[in-house]
């Protein structure tokens, strides 16, 4: 096994991390987003080998406030296909699995044992939500270790009610992130990151290589043209379609000016917090 993903997936001068050759590491540097899928089933067993390592991510003091429903039948993925802005992968792969940060469960256990449930606060709704974030992010990882693709959909939170009434999501359960499973449709390509110095800070927090890190960024993926065809386009400001100068701080910079452009579903967004308090959930 060579070093070539790791050395791929930052593509900047980073002698010692090229130097290193590792099977795992190279693993996750190979990570790639799989958004069309081979209509093939997946073998016997997948699912419960990929639970097995979903459940083997760190959770909070072993609450383990965490559910994942696992969606194969073809109706129900095109109805949440529907919920998610009709992103075709998720009719597509032959699995998809919705994770949630669930405190329903731990509601139970409170009243089987006798005794009032009193976490409900901020911190727990964090704290499920890292949970199943966690879980999500080991799933995919096992996904692509047995030579399957993955995408993580967080349109699933678009619509959350209508999520919760299509799974019969319990009170203290909300969709957090969806994942595509299955076999890649083509080669997937490796999207370069931001250069390490730009993200890691040593003992404190610095912004002295945010500049020069944005802007090396900024020029590898306008000279790729990763945002050709998707472009974000705002009324009232320059059109950049033919713009060879667009990179990630352009179109990241234009995908935060407004709620719309963030995401098409934005004014449903706006309304999490509210659906979630009367799912059980509190902010305080």
């Amino acid at each position: 096994m060579t070093a070539v993903p790791l050395a791929q997936r930052n593509r900047f001068e980073l002698l010692a991390m090229e130097a290193v050759s590792d099977p795992v590491l190279d693993l996750l540097a190979s990570h790639a987003s799989c958004r069309s899928y081979r209509p093939d089933p997946l073998p016997p067993g997948t699912l419960e080998r990929l639970m097995v390592a979903g459940q083997s991510a760190p959770t909070s003091s072993n609450l383990q406030a965490y559910s994942v429903v696992a969606v194969e039948d073809p109706a129900r993925k095109e109805a949440l296909m529907a919920l998610c802005g009709n992103q075709r992968m998720i009719k597509e792969c032959p699995l998809f699995l919705v994770f949630c940060p669930d405190i329903h469960r731990l509601h139970y256990v409170c009243a089987r044992q006798g005794y009032p449930f009193g976490a409900a606060f901020l911190e727990m709704f964090l704290l499920a939500s890292v949970d199943a974030a966690l879980v999500a992010q080991n799933v995919a990882t096992a996904a692509e270790a047995m030579g399957l693709g993955s995408c993580m959909c967080g349109s699933i939170r678009n619509d959350p009610q209508a999520v919760i009434e299509l799974l019969e999501l319990p009170p203290g359960v909300f969709a957090l992130v969806g994942l595509c499973v299955g076999y890649p449709a083509k080669p997937l390509e490796v999207k370069a990151r931001l250069p390490i110095e730009t993200i890691l800070h040593h003992e404190r927090y610095s912004t002295d290589d945010m500049e020069s890190g944005v802007h090396a960024y900024d020029r590898l993926m306008a000279a790729g043209r990763t945002y050709d065809g998707r472009r974000v386009s705002i009324s009232g400001e320059p059109d950049t379609s033919r713009d060879d100068s667009y990179g990630w701080a352009e179109h990241t910079a234009r995908r935060l000016t407004r709620p719309e452009t963030i995401a098409a579903s934005a004014s449903l967004r706006e309304n999490l917090r509210r659906i979630l308090e009367a799912h059980g959930w509190s902010f305080q």
